[in-house]
């Protein structure tokens, strides 16, 4: 009966065989070994994660997403070599892969976004010669008046009277604007003023001036004051007595307002048409 020795290496030092001997078997049985359980850290894979979850966040950060597009690059490529290390996990390489690849294609869409969106805004901002003009408002409006003597048309959707604010008389003695010759005197601390406007009915069929449009005068604190009665008569006929104009007819009649004094200089000359619009002229 013939032994079997162990196997050995040509210089005589022993090796083990690739199997394990099970005990109670015979010596010659061998039982083959299973392969390493596939639970190793995969560093390549632990890399991917981190710069995919890394580069999602940048890229929804404006600027910081123009960079994290290389960023996730760098993931997929560590992603695919940790998919490639055998005897590795796999799981973290593939997620890390995925994360990074979103955060490309989200770096790239919203890095155009954000750029369009920024010249946009640019393309938005008036000229500064511009934006001077348009702080002041629209033409009529109360921070742009119109100057004295300049025709305005009111209408809510087509025009439908002219008004021209003619002239913004304080009370004096002159003979164009005598308010005392009528036994009137303003309060204490108080002026009279005569606006004096000319109107043209532009709508069809007519309508009474005083009806449609009213006249007021707004002090430089923004406090407005009208006509009362017992006011004296201004220059020319009164604004309330004007008859009914019929289309492209034109009349001109006079306001006279009380107003504080010390506020007056500075005010405008306010035009309303009902509800629907209103024009500023310039007074002082």
């Amino acid at each position: 009966m013939s032994i079997q020795l162990p196997p050995s290496e040509p210089n005589g030092v022993y090796a083990p065989p690739p199997y394990t001997q099970q005990a109670g078997q015979p010596y010659g049985y061998r039982t083959p070994q299973r392969p390493p359980a596939d639970n190793r850290v995969n560093g390549f894979g632990v890399a991917a994660l981190v710069i995919g979850v890394v580069s999602l966040i940048g890229a929804v950060i404006p600027i910081v997403n123009y960079a994290t597009a290389v960023l996730g690059v760098l993931g997929v490529v560590l992603g695919i070599v940790g998919m490639s290390v055998k005897l590795r996990r796999k799981a973290m390489a593939i997620t890390g892969s995925i994360l990074s690849f979103i955060a490309i294609v989200l770096s790239v869409v919203l890095a155009v976004s954000y750029t369009a969106g920024f010249i946009n805004m640019l393309n938005d901002i008036p000229a500064a010669d511009q934006r001077s003009t348009d702080a002041a408002g629209e033409p009529g409006d109360a921070d742009n008046p119109l100057a004295i003597g300049t025709p305005a048309a009111l209408g809510a959707d087509t025009p439908e009277w002219e008004v021209t604010v003619d002239s913004v008389l304080v009370d004096s003695s002159v003979d164009d604007y005598a308010t005392t010759a009528y036994g009137s005197e303003p309060s204490e601390g108080h002026r009279f003023i005569a606006i004096t406007a000319t109107v043209t009915y532009l709508d069809e069929g007519s309508a009474l001036p005083s009806s449609d449009l009213q006249v007021t005068f707004v002090d430089r604190d923004g406090v407005e004051h009208a006509t009362r009665f017992g006011n004296p008569q201004g220059p020319g006929t009164a604004f309330d007595d004007l008859d009914r104009l019929s289309t492209d007819d034109t009349a001109t009649g006079s306001v006279v307002i009380e107003v504080p004094e010390d506020t007056m200089n500075g005010g405008l000359v306010r035009v309303a048409l009902d509800t629907t619009a209103e024009c500023y002229f310039g007074a002082h």
